[in-house]
């Protein structure tokens, strides 16, 4: 499965309600292995990481 597949995948679930918002964690942790790995550059990482700080900010603000 291709990266940006597998981290689209982890952003919508993570935007889903019923997603504990501590998986945020381990969606963060993929995301810097992928960077390490050279799977994503560096602007595919600063896209991913801005994905998922708006929707973590968004879940908080629900909350």
């Amino acid at each position: 499965m291709s990266p940006h597949v597998l981290l689209d995948n982890e952003l919508d679930a993570m935007a889903h309600p019923g997603t504990d918002l501590s998986w945020s964690v381990m969606v963060q942790k993929l995301i810097t292995e992928m960077l390490a790995d050279e799977r994503i550059t560096i602007e595919e990482f600063n896209h991913y990481c801005g994905r998922l700080n708006k929707i973590v900010d968004g879940r908080k603000e629900v909350a």
